[in-house]
C-alpha cells in the first residue's frame, strides 16, 4: 500500500513538473503577440492568414494556462479545506479551455499532417469541450460530485496532450526523421488518444474500488 502510494505521488510530482514546464513554454514562445511570427513553429508554416497568428496567440495562452494550474484542483487537501480557491482555479481552468477548444478547431483546418492529422486535432477541440460542458453540468445542474469529478480527469487527461506532443515530435524526428507534416498523421490522435484511455481506466478502478468498499461497510454494518 505504501509503495503504491509512493509511486502515485511520484507519478503525480512528475505530472505537475510537466504541466507547469510546458506551461511555461508556451507563455514564453507565443506569449508575445509580436513575436509569435518568429517561433520555428511559425516560420515552417509558411504563409498564413492574419487571422490565424491571433488565433494561435489565444490558443497557446490559454492552453498554457489552463495545463500549469490544472493539475492543481486533483490535491485533495485542497478541495477539501480551500474550497472557494479550487473553484476560483476552476473557473480560470474553464475559461482557458473554452477558448482554447474554440481556437483549436479553427488551427486544426491548417494543421499538418494531411486530412488524418486535421481530422485528430479537430476531434481533439471537439472531446475538449464535450468533456468541459459535461464536467460543468454534472457539478452545476446535477450537483454530483463524483461524475464531474470523473469528467474533469477526461479533460485535464485531453489538455495533456499538450505534453505528449511535445514528447512524441522530438522522437519521432529522432528515432525516424520525420516531420511534422509527416508524424502528424499518427500524433494527432497517438498525443490525446492514450491519455483518455488511461483516464477511463483510472475511472473505472476507482469505481471499483469505491463499490468493494461499500460492500465491505454494509456487510460490516449487517454483522452488527
Amino acid at each position: 500500500m505504501q509503495k503504491r502510494t509512493r509511486k502515485s505521488l511520484w507519478a503525480f510530482g512528475l505530472l505537475a513538473l510537466f504541466a507547469v514546464g510546458v506551461g511555461l513554454y508556451a507563455l514564453v514562445v507565443y506569449g508575445n503577440p509580436d513575436h509569435i511570427r518568429e517561433s520555428m513553429f511559425v516560420t515552417e508554416k509558411g504563409e498564413l492568414p492574419e487571422l490565424w497568428y491571433s488565433m494561435l496567440w489565444v490558443h497557446a495562452v490559454s492552453a498554457g494556462l489552463a495545463l500549469g494550474i490544472g493539475w492543481v484542483q486533483w490535491i485533495k487537501r485542497l478541495r477539501q479545506r480551500a474550497v472557494n480557491v479550487h473553484r476560483v482555479i476552476g473557473g480560470a481552468y474553464a475559461a482557458g479551455i473554452t477558448l482554447a477548444g474554440v481556437t483549436g478547431l479553427y488551427l486544426s483546418y491548417y494543421a499538418d499532417g494531411g486530412w488524418i492529422g486535421r481530422t485528430g486535432f479537430a476531434m481533439l477541440s471537439v472531446m475538449w469541450l464535450y468533456t468541459l460542458y459535461r464536467g460543468l453540468q454534472s457539478m452545476i445542474v446535477r450537483r454530483d460530485l463524483q461524475a464531474h469529478g470523473a469528467w474533469m480527469l477526461r479533460n485535464y487527461a485531453l489538455t495533456c496532450a499538450a505534453i505528449t506532443l511535445r514528447i512524441y515530435m522530438p522522437l519521432a524526428a529522432v528515432l525516424f526523421g520525420l516531420g511534422t507534416n509527416e508524424s502528424f498523421v499518427v500524433i494527432a490522435w497517438l498525443a490525446w488518444l492514450p491519455n483518455l484511455l488511461l483516464a477511463e481506466r483510472w475511472i473505472r478502478r476507482s469505481r471499483n474500488r469505491n463499490l468493494m468498499r461499500r460492500l465491505q461497510q454494509t456487510r460490516s454494518a449487517m454483522r452488527r
